[in-house]
């Protein structure tokens, strides 16, 4: 342990999280988000310094290393601000206030970790992101803006109530909705897919130039609204998801995607790895493979299952969230080759195959050692050569595993496992491979026994469930119930399922405004409760939302359900006008005629489940919501009971809350699924 700055003041060695305990030790006196840090704020009359990020943060832990360890900076913060430690995965809502004050502050966008300096009542009068110790990169000393801001603080504080009444009318304005109308349509749709097509890099995929993200509900939006035979819109999603599958963004020793690239040509990614990347990616995936059929997707899909179920699992059935992009203090080391490496491990042959599949002129490509990327010009090498890229593969991951590995952060999110139970599902359905459904049960059993307590969903687990559950945490593990429930009906978790919703109805709606609010009505250490309607890395709350109440009512017909999701349309007017191409999950869960969605109930005996399911699996539309119930057994929903069977198979397909007469054979629903 590093000598401190007043040692015993630093109070983190008691907390749970790694990102808070990897600041343990630093001579700066953190604390964690509480009461005392406050109270402390106003008895000292010290204005805040709050920092946040996440343990597997490469930026963060350069300004840990150059800052937090600095003895000189540390002795600046502790004299003059009380210093708050705070882990984004956590408490995702204070980091959405913050990160929207930071952008409101500096009219820039956000990111990790953030640096905020706040009155006691909370509210932020300067901001930043990451701060060098000394000026460079065009940014000022962090030395620096301590004094500035410390100046600022004792001599502004007029100035400084002023900025936080500002913020707080704006922080207002951005929950109230304007225009409460849904306006979305098939023409508004139809716009955003050009815009969408239009921004895709036609040389290497992707949107947009370097960094370049995955992107996946945008993905998702263009997969569900294409047809396969318009090659001019398919050709782009294609371009994209096969460069994303053999590029340097995926790990292809061991699987699982990579968080994004520093290029435009996917080659070099920031090299951490999270959950709720992977589990979205192996959905989407899924849906690429169903719209093109090509065995790039399924290469992928099975890979990243199987890391997701190896590295990601515990014993228990949790995921944990991320695995660092650092090892041994260096980005990167744990995946990067040197050449004579490479020469030692394989064979002549085998070395020659990888640099013609994996590099690109011979020539190193990331801090003179070579990460394996395929480029656009070995694609049909990677392919040729499939059975020996196995064999080198085999002989690399044997000896990277002898390598000192990223540090894993264990801690459980409601959240991003949910995202992972639902791709998993998608594999299973996709590939047969029992060991994908069973993974993703235990994670959800996992969920339910260890974070459901006393009719409250906790949001994180480390060795207790902790944090009260956020709105994501309900809606996606409301999504990864329904999804089970497709697979194998079961009365109990549908009753669960009812629960959860009717929890979100209770504790985050904004009755006034619809749609629903990250945070809870219990939560009350918030300067506002944030809401968005826009996908970020993840799809946002209310678009999943919308899915599930859609859901819902389809298969119950309760209009509170129904009025819920359609104020959650209206609601989210505003926020598409100002930014159409940032709704995607929105959109695909509208009912529009591009998006329309069916409802489809099967009845039929026990032992004949398995087998149809197979047959629909194969041939199921995006669109398709199918359940399969055992005729014999009644259900908790009474519409569903109505719905007879006759003799040992009946189907009905369901719109809008209109269901069609009984389908009395197998061939006839294929027919009718097919539109035939």
């Amino acid at each position: 342990m590093r000598l401190n700055y007043k040692t015993n003041m630093n109070k983190l060695q008691f907390e749970k999280s790694s990102y808070l305990l990897q600041h343990a030790d630093n001579p700066v006196n953190w604390y964690p988000w509480s009461d005392e840090a406050f109270k402390d704020s106003i008895t000292e009359d010290k204005p805040i310094l709050l920092s946040i990020g996440y343990s597997a943060c490469h930026w963060c832990h350069v300004m840990a290393h150059e800052s937090f360890e600095n003895n000189q900076i540390a002795k600046i913060m502790n004299d003059n601000f009380i210093n708050i430690k705070l882990d984004k995965e956590e408490r995702p809502d204070l980091d959405k206030i913050y990160q929207m004050s930071q952008t409101i502050i500096t009219g820039k966008p956000g990111g990790w970790p953030l640096t905020i300096f706040m009155t006691p009542d909370k509210f932020p009068f300067f901001a930043g992101t990451y701060f060098p110790p000394e000026e460079k990169f065009g940014l000022p000393s962090f030395k620096n803006i301590l004094i500035r801001v410390l100046d600022f603080y004792k001599t502004e504080k007029k100035d400084i109530e002023l900025q936080n009444i500002q913020l707080n009318t704006i922080f207002k304005n951005i929950t109230e909705t304007k225009n409460f109308k849904n306006i979305i349509d098939a023409e508004l749709l139809e716009g955003v897919k050009i815009n969408l097509l239009s921004s895709i890099d036609k040389v290497h995929g992707g949107f947009g130039a370097a960094p370049k993200f995955p992107n996946i509900p945008n993905l998702e939006f263009l997969i569900k609204l294409s047809s396969k035979k318009n090659k001019r819109e398919t050709q782009y999603i294609e371009l994209t998801l096969n460069r994303m599958c053999v590029a340097g963004i995926f790990d292809h020793l061991k699987g699982g995607f990579f968080r994004y690239s520093v290029d435009e040509l996917w080659m070099i990614p920031h090299f951490e790895k999270m959950l709720y990347d992977n589990g979205p990616m192996i959905s989407l995936l899924c849906n690429g493979y169903r719209l093109l059929q090509n065995n790039l997707y399924l290469n992928a899909i099975n890979k990243t299952c199987d890391w997701l179920i190896s590295e990601m699992q515990n014993k228990n059935g949790g995921f944990y969230s991320t695995i660092d992009a650092d090892s041994e203090n260096s980005e990167g080391k744990y995946y990067i080759w040197e050449d004579e490496e490479l020469k030692k491990i394989l064979d002549e042959e085998e070395y020659n195959i990888f640099k013609k599949v994996f590099i690109i002129d011979n020539k190193p490509n990331f801090e003179n050692r070579y990460h394996l990327h395929v480029s656009k010009a070995n694609e049909d090498n990677y392919k040729e050569n499939s059975k020996l890229i196995k064999i080198i593969s085999d002989k690399l991951l044997k000896e990277r595993s002898k390598r000192i590995k990223p540090a894993t952060d264990k801690k459980i999110l409601v959240s991003w496992n949910a995202l992972a139970i639902s791709g998993l599902v998608e594999a299973y359905k996709l590939t047969n491979n029992q060991l994908y459904y069973k993974s993703a049960k235990k994670s959800y059993s996992f969920i339910k026994e260890k974070m459901w307590k006393d009719n409250k969903l906790y949001a994180c687990y480390h060795d207790k469930p902790q944090f009260d559950g956020y709105l994501d945490d309900y809606a996606f593990l409301s999504k990864a119930c329904l999804d089970l429930l497709r697979i194998n009906w079961d009365n109990d978790e549908y009753i669960f399922l009812i629960q959860l919703v009717d929890k979100v109805l209770e504790n985050f709606q904004d009755k006034d405004n619809g749609g629903f609010y990250f945070s809870s009505v219990d939560q009350k250490d918030l300067i506002y409760r944030p809401k968005s309607f826009m996908d970020e890395s993840m799809p946002s709350g209310n678009s999943m939302m919308a899915n599930i109440l859609s859901e819902i009512y389809e298969l119950t017909g309760e209009n509170k359900y129904l009025e819920a999701m359609d104020n959650i349309f209206k609601a989210a007017s505003d926020s598409i006008e100002r930014s159409n191409v940032s709704h995607c999950s929105l959109y695909i869960n509208a009912n529009t005629s591009l998006t329309s969605k069916r409802l489809v109930i099967i009845k039929c005996d026990k032992e004949d489940i398995y087998d149809y399911k197979d047959k629909i699996y194969k041939i199921e539309d995006f669109r398709d919501s199918i359940y399969f119930l055992d005729h014999t057994i009644n259900s908790p929903i009474k519409s569903i009971n109505k719905k007879k069977c006759f003799g040992k198979f009946t189907a009905y397909i369901c719109e809008n809350n209109v269901c069609s007469e009984p389908i009395k054979g197998f061939n006839s629903l294929q027919k009718r699924l097919l539109n035939e």
